[in-house]
């Protein structure tokens, strides 16, 4: 290998063929000139345009003497032209590889007229000035790599995670990502909100860039955060939008790069750019997905196939690995989950935020959501380890931050300042993610409506950094809520307070509601509803008046309330109609619920059992169901109960319980897999015991105690409690080792399987 060799040329015509690409870029009338003959003499390039004659020349010495000879060359062959071309200009090129010397500037001084001197880099920067571009990049933010009280994005110390590939259970490293970068790789990573997704990606970004720095590699990072881009559609569109918010003069040489192969394209939070509703009752929710994933798909589609994509979004965003492959054209991407910190890896990023203490098991290693408490001063208020059901946790973990900035900011309690938080949270569940924008406006309305007061001096101090918030834009002041199972518990506050008092409430807000309830948000309001005394009847009576004052997502979330507590309705009968629902479940044991109705619903999942009871479930009109467990097919579901209903697809018809169920492993080994799949990788905060029998025949049910005898031994579940019973809650130190062996139980050596196949 010659003196290109520590560069991305391998040979010396290499890198005459990238500069006649780029002269092609350039001048793309002459697209078909290149090299040619002329006076007998070899040319590197000579390309025609309708006002000048382009001469190129180049070269990978820096020696002096064959500056002289090219720049002789370049000067002859352009007398030449001048005759043959009298109408045009002739201009000469001297491309070196590096930065040109003293010697071959001065070479070029001597005919300066005609020649002008350039590197590669400096060629290059007329198609594109990638340098300039990384330069002003490096200023803007990276997805939610933000400090919450905005300091700078350089401050925050990285810790790198476990990403595991999602076909074989390999551990991937960042260097692995960034060497598959160079191999025409198209990668998806995928994460939990808070999940690191973003800081990976802007790591990734540093690195590309700290290669193309270098001229190890001729491509520069290019990356997007896809929440700047909702309702586009079109590449091109959506490139000069990015170059215009950076700051970049020329956005569409950003397209430009892009199209001719220059660019690693890296595109953050695919999730962030979904629709925002459907638009009418007949219009599913995957369809909107896939909808909404125009933009994604059409740069995966034209993007070269020289150049590499690395495409980052939440796990959960779609219903099932099929719906993401189809929704963002992803075949023959490699799919990498990113896990959460590891014992280890806590240890590492807590430290940088100045914090050595124990965290509590139900609280996610989410790297958002721990720096954010780290750095306030917060993760003190945490409960210990004690075994406590995770909306128990967190419900204490909101006091006490709430009480603990009260401290701070003397003269406003604990509670006032957490109900200022929930009604926020409330505002927030207007928008269909239910995380922002919370305006300046909306602060200082919040406050007035809780303390009946404006805020002074001390309260306004309090609002720029109520815990829980953090900043979503520099630009105007708006903030977020920076996690999701956070938001979710301070969600509860008004939906409990609707329960006891359901004539009193302003229903204003409550109207506009279009995210539900999560799941820990439906246990906490179940926990604190016990503890109020609120009766069923209470209850009843407030779906009642959700329905009557038209609040249709909250007379779904108290209907899930019921459930959860396993409390029948009492009331008249009442429809719940157009609303988004995250799941239900429904078991033998489920409330009586047969004067519920439900009218042109989404539900993102339903869990069935193997056990029903019709005569006391809900009624399901015209509703859509995204994933169904539980369930073979339509058949197998009372048509009395669900009318005219479509589902999106059956999981247990081809996928995963039922594929574990079929393979040729042993029994015990079956239910395992079974209940870490459930555990570990299934949405929402553990399991409840009753679901990880859930998809099982008698036989298999019959060993599901004993595997959780030995899931526990293992330290690989651990058991809290809520107020129906048991909840098995995943280990996060153990989350690779799990990964590792749901993809390839049968070529893991892993004693867990040898174990559980001993189980009969």
């Amino acid at each position: 290998m010659d003196a290109v060799g520590k560069y991305f040329f391998s040979t010396h015509s290499g890198f005459e063929d990238e500069v006649r690409r780029i002269a092609r870029l350039l001048w793309p009338s002459a697209e078909f000139d290149g090299a040619n003959i002329s006076d007998g003499r070899e040319r590197d390039g000579i390309f025609v345009t309708e006002e000048c004659v382009h001469l190129l020349e180049c070269t990978t010495s820096r020696k002096k003497d064959k500056a002289e000879e090219d720049v002789k060359k370049l000067f002859n062959l352009a007398r030449s032209v001048r005759a043959s071309h009298p109408f045009r200009a002739v201009k000469g090129w001297f491309i070196t590889l590096e930065e040109p010397t003293a010697d071959q500037r001065a070479a070029v001084a001597k005919h300066k007229d005609i020649v002008v001197a350039l590197s590669y880099d400096q060629f290059r920067s007329k198609v594109v000035d990638a340098r300039s571009y990384l330069d002003l990049r490096k200023r803007y933010p990276f997805g939610s790599v933000r400090d919450p009280d905005g300091r700078p994005i350089e401050d925050l110390k990285f810790i790198q995670l476990d990403m595991v590939e999602k076909s074989t259970g390999a551990v991937w490293s960042l260097d692995k990502i960034i060497d598959a970068t160079s191999k025409r790789s198209r990668i998806v990573l995928l994460g939990d909100y808070g999940a690191g997704k973003s800081s990976t990606m802007r790591e990734a970004f540093m690195e590309l860039a700290k290669g193309f720095w270098k001229q190890e590699t001729k491509q520069f990072p290019l990356l997007l955060n896809l929440r700047d881009h909702h309702g586009q559609s079109n590449p091109v569109e959506a490139l000069e939008r990015h170059g215009r918010n950076i700051g970049y003069p020329n956005p569409s040489h950003l397209v430009r790069a892009w199209r001719s192969g220059f660019v690693t394209l890296m595109l953050d939070g695919f999730d962030e750019i979904a629709t925002s509703g459907w638009l009418n009752q007949s219009t599913k929710l995957k369809d909107l997905r896939y909808k909404s994933m125009q933009l994604v798909r059409a740069f995966l589609a034209e993007t070269p196939k020289a150049s590499s994509v690395l495409l980052a979004g939440r796990s959960h965003f779609f219903d099932n690995p099929q719906e993401m492959t189809d929704s963002l054209s992803l075949l023959g991407s490699t799919l990498l989950n990113l896990d959460e910190f590891t014992e280890h890896q806590i240890e590492l990023f807590l430290k940088s935020q100045g914090w050595t203490g124990e965290i509590p098991t139900w609280l996610p290693a989410r790297p958002l959501l721990l720096g954010y408490l780290a750095r306030r001063e917060l993760l003190g208020a945490t409960v210990s380890e004690a075994a406590q059901s995770p909306a128990e946790g967190w419900d204490i973990l909101l006091d006490r931050v709430s009480t603990r900035e009260s401290r701070i900011e003397a003269g406003i309690d604990g509670g006032t300042i957490r109900r200022i938080i929930e009604k926020l949270a409330t505002k927030a569940r207007a928008q269909f993610d239910g995380l922002a924008p919370i305006t300046g406006e909306t602060l200082l309305q919040t406050f007035k409506e809780v303390c009946g007061y404006a805020p002074d001096d001390l309260g306004l101090l309090l609002l720029q950094r109520l815990p829980g918030l953090g900043v979503r834009s520099l630009l105007d002041g708006s903030r977020e809520f920076i996690d999701q199972d956070l938001v979710d518990v301070a969600r509860a506050g008004d939906v409990i307070e609707f329960l006891d008092t359901p004539f009193s409430n302003n229903a204003g807000d409550l109207r506009a509601l279009q995210c539900p309830l999560g799941d820990l948000g439906v246990e906490v309001c179940a926990l604190k509803a016990q503890a109020k005394g609120v009766s069923g009847g209470k209850i009843s009576v407030a779906i009642q008046e959700a329905v009557s004052e038209g609040c249709h997502v909250l007379a779904g979330d108290i209907v899930r309330i019921l459930l959860s507590l396993r409390i029948g309705y009492t009331g008249t009968p009442v429809f719940v109609s157009n609303v988004f629902l995250p799941g239900i479940y429904l078991d033998e044991n489920s409330p009586r619920l047969a004067d519920v109705e439900f009218q042109d619903c989404m539900f993102q999942s339903l869990e069935v059992d193997h056990k029903l009871v019709p005569e006391n479930l809900p009624t399901f009109v015209r509703c859509y169901f995204g994933e169904v467990e539980g369930r073979m097919g339509p058949e197998d579901l009372p048509t009395e109960i669900f009318k005219d209903c479509v589902f999106d697809s059956f999981v247990e018809s081809a996928q995963t319980t039922s594929r574990i169920l079929d393979s040729t492993l042993e029994m015990g080994t079956k239910v395992l897999l079974t209940i870490l799949k459930k555990v570990y990788f299934q949405r929402g905060s553990g399991r409840k015991e009753s679901a990880l029998y859930r998809g099982l025949d008698h036989r298999a049910r019959r060993l599901v105690p004993e595997v959780i005898d030995l899931l526990a031994g293992e330290n690989l579940i651990v058991k809290s409690k809520c107020h129906e019973g048991n909840i098995w809650l995943p280990i996060r130190a153990h989350s690779v080792r799990v990964q590792r062996i749901l993809a390839a139980p049968n070529r893991t050596a892993d004693a867990l399987l040898s174990k559980s196949a001993l189980i009969d």
